[in-house]
């Protein structure tokens, strides 16, 4: 695919962490496969943006123009402690 990058945090269900990838179904197609989500843009540049949940956090797996849908990702992130 592209890019892969683990992201390392403590969570204490994985239904906390699914809620908030969930909430980005707002701005961007959002495909929920439990334990797996698939990101991809409603509209402009093309991108996808794999997340599968692990113990440590999150493994991530993007490629094509995913800059700004991870700089929001990072920025709601930061912004709410995680």
């Amino acid at each position: 695919m592209g890019l892969r990058q683990e992201f390392r945090f403590k969570y204490s269900a994985p239904s906390e962490v699914q809620e908030f990838l969930r909430g980005f179904a707002h701005t961007v197609y959002v495909e929920d496969r439990g334990e797996f989500f698939v990101f991809t843009p409603r509209e402009g540049p093309q991108f996808t943006f794999d997340c599968t949940l692990i113990p440590s956090g999150v493994l991530s797996e993007r490629a094509g123009e995913y800059y700004g849908f991870f700089g929001m990702v990072s920025w709601v992130a930061s912004s709410h402690g995680s």
